[in-house]
C-alpha cells in the first residue's frame, strides 16, 4: 500500500512538472542576507516595520519565556517576535511562522490576559464596538492554538445587557482590579470623559475566572475625569461625581470631551494592592498617571503626574502615547513600553523603552531606548518604496528605499536610505551607508517613488521621482560613465506629468522597441502608459492610456488602490506584478503583442504574498542563485524580502557549507533530521514549506538529532530548508498518507 500511495505521488508529481515547470517555485521569507548598520547585524532587518505598534505579552513556543504579539493599529498587520534573550537581556526575533495560527482580521488594538488562570495568555481584541475574545488552547500535542470564544463581550448597564462598549480608538485595560483572580476591563464612558469599571462577577457567582458576568459599575471608577483639552484629571474634592451626569448616556456640553483616541493601563505602582491609572490621549503628548489611594473595591485618585514618569524622562508621543507594561529583559520585573497609537503620530522614535530598575511592588521607569524593536529593522517612518539600482557602480545591484514621509519636528521630510550591498561569495549582505542619501526636503517632494534610466544618452542612469501630488521630479547623473551615482536636480515638473496623485513611476522598454518608456502606478490602483516617441537620448514620453492592459487593483469597496508596477521578462515574455493598497500583489501576462487590450489576470494575491497596508514590490536577484527574488516595502516603513525556492525536482537537495540528512523520505507520521557532526546547531533554524509557499512548520534545532512531528502534515510535497546565520540547506520531502 506504501510503494502504491507513493508510486501515485511521485507519478502526480512528475506531471504537474511537465505541465507546469516553469511556475512550479514559491516565494518564501529570507532572513539569511544580512542587514548591517554601524558595523552590526541587525536582529530583524526584514520583519517589516512598525508605524502604531500594540504590544502584548504571550507565550507563543511553550518555554516559559514572554514573547510578543505586535499589532500595527495603522496597517492592521500583526507580527509575531520569539523571545531568545536571557536574564536581563533583551533579544527579539522576528517570527512570521506564528501567524497562520494567530486569529485572522483583527482590529483596532490588542491585548493579552489569562483570564481563566491556566498559564496561557489569552488574545483579546477590538470588534465591532465591544471586544473578541480568542483562548489561548496552547498543550504539548500541538503547541500555540486559539479557539474563539466570543466576538463581542456583554456586559450589564443600568439593568439592561448589551455589548461590553468599546472603540477602535480607544484600547481599555484588561486587569483584576479587585485581586479575586477574574479578569476586569477599565476603559472610558461612551462620553469619553470618565474612566468606568465593568466588574467581572465570574469569582463571585460561580467560584471560577472561566466566564465572563460583566456589570457596569455605576459612576466614575476613582471619582476623577478628564479634562477635554488635555491630558490631565480632575482629582476629587470629596468622593462623589457630582460634576459628571447621572446618566453616562446623557452627557452635556459641558462635561463632554469628544471620544478622540486614548489607550489606557492599570498597574499597582508603589505596592499598596491597588491598581494605579496610565493614560495616553489624543489630546495630549504625554502619558498621564493617576495615583490611587483607595482599596482594591474602591478607587479614590488623589495625585497625578501629567508627565510620567516625571522622576526620570517624560514619555511624550506625539500623537496618543500608549503606556504598556510587560517584561521586556526577562528579569521577571515588569517594564513600561509606550508606543504611537494612532495613524498620524510620530513614525520613527514611536516605541520608547523604560526599564524597571525598582520592583514589581515599587516601579521605578528608567529610560533605555526610544526606538525598541524598531532599530533591528529596515524602517523608514511611513510608507517604504524600495528599488534595486547600483549607485556606486561595482556590478552589484544595491538597496534603496525612499519613503512618503518621516515626521521630524512636526515637519513631513521625505528622503532616501541606500544600502550597498556588501555581498562576497555567498555571504549575502547589505550595509546601510547613509538614511539620507537624497533629501527631497529642499525640492518640496513628499511620497517618492524613485525610477531609474539612462533618460540623456550620456550612458549613466538618472533618475525620475514620483511624487505624492501625481508628477515626477528629474533628477540627472552627473557622475560619468563607471563613476558612483550624483545625482542633481533638473526639473520639478518632468514632461508636465501629471496622473493626479500618488505618482509610482517604471522606466522599461513597454513595447520592446530599444526606447525606454515609462509606466506610472497612481492612488487610483489603475496604470499610466507614457510611450517614448522621442530618441534614446532624447526621450519625449507621450501619454497613451490610463487604463494600460486595464489593470485595477482597488480591492472591492475600497477607493484606493496604489497601484506599483514591476514589468518584467520572466523568459517567456513580459509578466506584470503590481503592488497595492490591500496589501496584496496582483500578477497580468498576455502582455506581448496585446498593448492596447486587456492583460490576463492570473492571480490577485501572487504567490499568496500578503504585506499590508501600501505593498510596493522590487526586484533583483539578491542571493546570486539566478532567480530573481522580491523586496516588498510598505505603509508601516519596512521590508520584507522574499527568495525563491524552487520546487521542480523531487529529492533535489541543494547546500552551501554543511551536511545534512532527513529520513524517512517519505515521511508519515515523524521526520528524523540528522546534521554532521561537525556542524553546530547552534542558531540552526528549521522551516517546512508547502507547494504555495506556506510554513507550516518552524523549529529552533538544539542538538544534532532533532525528531519533527509530521502528522498533522496534509499529504504531498514539501521543502525542508535548513539554515544558520551563514548556511542554509535546501531538502525536498514527500509526505504520504
Amino acid at each position: 500500500m506504501l510503494f502504491k500511495s507513493l508510486k501515485s505521488y511521485i507519478l502526480v508529481f512528475f506531471i504537474l512538472i511537465s505541465t507546469t515547470l516553469e511556475a512550479q517555485f514559491s516565494l518564501y521569507r529570507d532572513t539569511l542576507v544580512k542587514v548591517m548598520v554601524g558595523g552590526n547585524e541587525l536582529n530583524n532587518g526584514w520583519a517589516c516595520g512598525l508605524n502604531s505598534p500594540v504590544f502584548a505579552s504571550i507565550d507563543l513556543n511553550g518555554d516559559g519565556k514572554n514573547d510578543l504579539l505586535v499589532f500595527d493599529a495603522q496597517t492592521y498587520r500583526l507580527s509575531a517576535f520569539e523571545n531568545s534573550g536571557s536574564t536581563g537581556v533583551s533579544n527579539f526575533k522576528y517570527a512570521p511562522e506564528y501567524l497562520s495560527i494567530c486569529p485572522d482580521n483583527l482590529q483596532g488594538w490588542i491585548r493579552t490576559f489569562d483570564y481563566d488562570n491556566d498559564g496561557d495568555m489569552d488574545l483579546f481584541s477590538y470588534n465591532n464596538g465591544g471586544i473578541r475574545v480568542d483562548r489561548n488552547d496552547m498543550n504539548a500535542g500541538n503547541g500555540l492554538y486559539f479557539t474563539n470564544i466570543s466576538m463581542q463581550l456583554s456586559s450589564v448597564y443600568y439593568g439592561f445587557h448589551t455589548n461590553l462598549y468599546s472603540t477602535r480608538i480607544d484600547a481599555p485595560a484588561l486587569v483584576d482590579i479587585d485581586n479575586d483572580g477574574d479578569m476586569d476591563v477599565l476603559s472610558f464612558s461612551i462620553s469619553g470623559s470618565w474612566i468606568e469599571l465593568n466588574k467581572n462577577m465570574a469569582m463571585d457567582s460561580l467560584g471560577n475566572p472561566n466566564s465572563f458576568l460583566f456589570y457596569n459599575v455605576p459612576g466614575c471608577w476613582g471619582y476623577f475625569y478628564k479634562e477635554a483639552a488635555k491630558n490631565k484629571a480632575i482629582l476629587p474634592v470629596n468622593a462623589t461625581c457630582a460634576l459628571l451626569p447621572a446618566n453616562p448616556f446623557k452627557v452635556n456640553e459641558e462635561n463632554q470631551m469628544m471620544d478622540s483616541g486614548s489607550s489606557i493601563w492599570a498597574i499597582d505602582l508603589d505596592g499598596d494592592g491597588d491598581k494605579d491609572f496610565l493614560c495616553g490621549d489624543k489630546v495630549g503628548r504625554n502619558i498621564l498617571e493617576v495615583n490611587n489611594c483607595g482599596t482594591i473595591d474602591s478607587a479614590y485618585a488623589c495625585a497625578q503626574d501629567t508627565l510620567f514618569p516625571a522622576y526620570n524622562t517624560s514619555a511624550l508621543m506625539r500623537d496618543i502615547a500608549s503606556p504598556q507594561c510587560m517584561d521586556i529583559d526577562n528579569d521577571g520585573v515588569e517594564d513600561l513600553l509606550v508606543s504611537n497609537f494612532n495613524n498620524s503620530g510620530e513614525d520613527y522614535q514611536n516605541v520608547i523603552c523604560y526599564k524597571n530598575v525598582g520592583a514589581n511592588n515599587n516601579v521605578q521607569y528608567s529610560l533605555t531606548q526610544n526606538r525598541f524593536l524598531v532599530k533591528e529593522m529596515i524602517e523608514v517612518g511611513t510608507s517604504s518604496h524600495p528599488v534595486f539600482f547600483d549607485m556606486d557602480n561595482d556590478g552589484k545591484k544595491d538597496l534603496l528605499v525612499s519613503n512618503d514621509f518621516y515626521f521630524d519636528n512636526g515637519n513631513t521630510v521625505s528622503k532616501v536610505a541606500y544600502y550597498r550591498n556588501t555581498s562576497t561569495g555567498s555571504d549575502y549582505r547589505f550595509t546601510l551607508m547613509t538614511d539620507s542619501v537624497i533629501n527631497f526636503r529642499s525640492y518640496g517632494l513628499i511620497g517618492a517613488h524613485l525610477a531609474f534610466a539612462d533618460l540623456n544618452g550620456d550612458g549613466d542612469d538618472d533618475l525620475l521621482v514620483g511624487d505624492a501630488d501625481g508628477k515626477l521630479a528629474y533628477f540627472q547623473n552627473i557622475a560619468g560613465v563607471g563613476q558612483s551615482a550624483i545625482f542633481i536636480f533638473s526639473q520639478a515638473y518632468f514632461q508636465n506629468i501629471d496622473v493626479g496623485n500618488d505618482a509610482a513611476p517604471q522606466l522599461v522598454d513597454v513595447d520592446r522597441d530599444g526606447l525606454i518608456d515609462l509606466l506610472i502606478g497612481e492612488r487610483n490602483g489603475n496604470l499610466n502608459y507614457y510611450r517614448n516617441t522621442g530618441s534614446f537620448s532624447f526621450p519625449v514620453f507621450t501619454f497613451q492610456t490610463a487604463a494600460f492592459g486595464n489593470v485595477d487593483v482597488k480591492r472591492s469597496g475600497g477607493n484606493a488602490g496604489y497601484s506599483k508596477p514591476v514589468l518584467f521578462d520572466n523568459g517567456n515574455g513580459y509578466e506584470l506584478l503590481v503592488g497595492s493598497y490591500s496589501g496584496y500583489i496582483y500578477d497580468y501576462t498576455n502582455i506581448d503583442g496585446n498593448l492596447g487590450g486587456a492583460f490576463t489576470l492570473v492571480d490577485s494575491s501572487y504567490k499568496n504574498l500578503f504585506e499590508p497596508l501600501k505593498a510596493t514590490p522590487a526586484m533583483s536577484d539578491v542571493d546570486g542563485d539566478g532567480k530573481f527574488d522580491l523586496v516588498i516595502g510598505n505603509q508601516a516603513g519596512g521590508v520584507v524580502l522574499y527568495s525563491q525556492n524552487v520546487l521542480n525536482v523531487v529529492n533535489e537537495n541543494t547546500s552551501i557549507g554543511f551536511n545534512a540528512e532527513v529520513y524517512p523520505n517519505p515521511v508519515k507520521e515523524q521526520l528524523t533530521v540528522l546534521l554532521d557532526q561537525n556542524i553546530s546547531s547552534e542558531n540552526m533554524i528549521l522551516n517546512v514549506y508547502d507547494l504555495a509557499g506556506k510554513l507550516v512548520s518552524h523549529q529552533s534545532l538544539n542538538s544534532s538529532k532533532t525528531l519533527i512531528n509530521t502528522s498533522f502534515f496534509a499529504s504531498g510535497f514539501y521543502t525542508l530548508i535548513l539554515s544558520n546565520k551563514t548556511e542554509r540547506k535546501m531538502i525536498k520531502l514527500i509526505k504520504s498518507d
